[in-house]
């Protein structure tokens, strides 16, 4: 679990402004208030922007219908692919598992100027990212989704929780501890698979940072005994005490990454390992938000021509700022395959 915190911080940075507005006065529970950007969604609004982007009347009505069945998010993104084919599509690949899903949704972004299509792919490619081990590629995604895209869709809770997720999987998690704060603060009625996942993820990072900072300490003390020319045998005991807690706590992230990273399991996170840092799914979700390891190995068996063909889209199709993202996350999909190009 070793990732850069270089331009990590300073997108972080970027987004705090349009993300965390001024603190109020403190809840009940002791946390700090915190105004929210976000503001009820507003269904009339969403289904004249659906038309707008070429939702037919009949689309309008099944989405009424959907709600119920498949949770307002859902069937919203649903109402969003049946207006775009080409969002279909993209979603089909990703769904898929297809490597070239990331190059097909950047595509539509690419060209979108409607805020809730922008919305609804930015929402897709962060998951997209998420699902790759790539959490710095979906923190930039849903950055521009934060500071542009917000209130337009039903998705607003999912990208805030996203946002947490991709700052914990960085590792960040003295900023991811109150994203998931913020989140649960402004989304009360999310779903309780989303809510119960974002009381884990802070009880485990709070665990982590815990156990990090008491090391710190034990070790700035042991610092100062060596400046001081204190070798003997109980400096040289906390010493390998250090090394041996040090591999714990390695040893820890590497399980816990292993399992965020597993196939998923259909179980909600009361069913789920503490450690487990898997996004959540069923209901209120839309498509499957868990880590899966296949991009990264399909990428990998895939026939040199069919990458090359891939990468060469990237460069002759897609926008500078738009190109350096994939050309990026494409070398890290390669670099997580297993096969070992």
């Amino acid at each position: 679990m070793k990732r850069s915190h270089l331009g990590a911080s300073a997108l972080v940075l970027a987004a705090l402004a349009s993300i965390l507005p001024a603190q109020q006065e403190g809840p009940a529970d002791g946390q700090p208030r915190i105004a929210s950007p976000f503001q009820p969604f507003d269904r009339a609004r969403f289904e004249v922007a659906a038309r707008e982007l070429g939702a037919k009347p009949e689309s309008i009505e099944q989405f009424g219908r959907e709600i119920e069945e498949f949770g307002l998010a859902r069937a919203a993104d649903r109402l969003v692919r049946a207006a775009h084919p080409a969002f279909d599509q993209a979603v089909v690949q990703q769904e898929a598992d297809d490597p070239a899903a990331a190059l097909a949704l950047t595509k539509v972004l690419a060209s979108a100027t409607a805020p809730l299509l922008r919305a609804h792919v930015r929402y897709h490619l962060s998951q997209l990212f998420l699902a790759s081990d790539d959490p710095e590629r979906a923190m930039e995604v849903l950055n521009d989704y934060l500071r542009d895209d917000k209130n337009v869709s039903p998705l607003d809770g999912e990208a805030a929780f996203s946002y947490a997720q991709a700052l914990a999987e960085i590792p960040l998690p003295e900023l991811a501890i109150p994203r998931f704060r913020a989140f649960l603060q402004w989304f009360p009625e999310a779903s309780e698979r989303f809510r119960a996942t974002a009381h884990q993820r802070i009880a485990e990072l709070e665990r982590q940072q815990s156990d990090l900072h008491k090391l710190a300490d034990e070790m700035k003390h042991t610092r100062r005994d060596l400046k001081k020319q204190k070798t003997d045998k109980p400096v040289q005991l906390d010493q390998e005490h250090y090394i041996e807690k040090l591999n714990e706590l390695i040893e820890m992230f590497e399980q816990m990454e292993k399992q965020s990273s597993g196939p998923p399991s259909g179980n909600g996170p009361s069913n789920a390992p503490a450690s487990n840092s898997a996004l959540p799914g069923g209901e209120g979700t839309v498509g499957n938000l868990q880590k899966r390891p296949a991009l990264a190995d399909r990428w990998g068996e895939m026939k040199d021509r069919d990458r090359q063909k891939i990468e060469a889209q990237v460069q002759r199709d897609l926008p500078p700022q738009y190109r350096k993202m994939l050309e990026e996350y494409y070398k890290k999909l390669g670099s997580n395959s297993s096969s070992g190009r």
